[in-house]
């Protein structure tokens, strides 16, 4: 039988898998979009022309770079791009944009980064989102076996990751094995 805070506990932990499992997929999407974007988009040459000063969430200084290029239409184009980036951009500095041809307001950086980022995330994401979604529920519904295979499967994994790394971490596997017995 459980108690109310089995599932209130339940809940939030549901919930958790739900958020993780929502922006993995919100991370795929994106860069599914940016790859066709950079498959079917048109490029252009452009020069960084300046740059605004902002914050992130953790009040770090980040930086959106206005770009100017020439669209294919021979438009002169002058745009904030829509991705940040850590580092001060130069004034000057040349750069390959990519834009949609249907709308060259719609405009991306040209970098391998951006995307590789995004797609070692999205796994990570995704498997954490389903494993707190379908664990607490399996749990709730009586299949305890579940958990118990998660917990064994946890510790094999550690007891791998402690012989290959040589008892680095065998004090994390105590701490472990202590909270979850």
């Amino acid at each position: 039988m459980h108690g109310f805070w089995d599932y209130v506990g339940l809940v939030v932990v549901v919930l958790f898998g739900v958020a993780q499992f929502s922006i993995g997929v919100g991370l795929l999407r994106q860069t599914i979009e940016r790859a066709v974007l950079w498959l079917g988009g048109h490029r252009a040459r452009g020069t960084i022309t300046s740059f605004a000063e902002e914050s992130d969430s953790e009040g770090h200084r980040i930086y959106r770079p206005a770009v100017e290029f020439t669209a294919a239409t021979g438009e002169h184009r002058h745009i904030a791009l829509a991705d940040t980036v850590m580092s001060r951009p130069r004034v000057g500095a040349r750069i390959t944009v990519v834009y949609r041809p249907s709308d060259p307001e719609h405009v991306d950086a040209l970098g391998i980064a951006k995307g590789i980022g995004s797609l070692v995330a999205f796994p990570i994401l995704v498997v954490v989102g389903v494993a707190a979604i379908v664990l607490p529920i399996a749990y709730l519904l009586g299949f305890d076996g579940v958990l118990t295979w998660s917990e064994q499967a946890a510790g094999d994994t550690i007891d791998w990751l402690d012989e290959t790394l040589g008892g680095a971490l065998g004090s994390l596997q105590e701490v472990l094995a202590k909270w979850f017995g």
